[in-house]
């Protein structure tokens, strides 16, 4: 590998670690936001719409780079940014709390990018080579 291509390499696993991280920073204030209650049931809309955020995050980075190590810096920066604000303060307050919805953000993410990573990458078809279109030209 040359030096600009390992430079690039190294370039865009960071950005991709830190956008995740920046997604798991944003969306770990905002999964508990905009609980609707359906017949009685509550339907957590901020971690749903949370878990989808992380999948296109994820899934289009796969597409995108066609490798796994850009999705995969990602989904280590969602993932360790839930849990360093998972994690309890010094003033007791938490922002995932011990309740379903906690768990489900705390682990969803990880089962995300489990999901997405370990997709297996679509097989091409081998291009057949066509034989040239040789065309006779009558010059006289």
């Amino acid at each position: 590998m040359t030096g600009s291509l390992l430079a690039a390499r190294i370039f865009t696993i960071v950005l991709a670690a830190v956008t995740g991280a920046g997604v798991g920073f944003v969306l770990t204030f905002t999964h508990r936001q905009y609980v609707v209650e359906l017949a009685g049931v509550p339907i957590p809309l901020g971690l749903i719409g949370g878990l989808a955020v992380v999948a296109a995050l994820l899934a289009g980075m796969r597409l995108a780079f066609g490798e796994r190590i850009a999705p995969l810096a990602a989904a280590l920066g969602v993932i360790v940014a839930s849990a360093i604000l998972a994690v309890p303060g010094a003033s007791g307050s938490i922002l995932v709390f011990d309740d379903p919805l906690g768990y489900a953000w705390a682990v969803g993410p990880t089962v995300v990018a489990f999901v997405v990573l370990g997709w297996p990458e679509r097989r091409r078809r081998p291009v057949e080579p066509r034989a040239p279109i040789v065309r006779r030209v009558d010059l006289g």
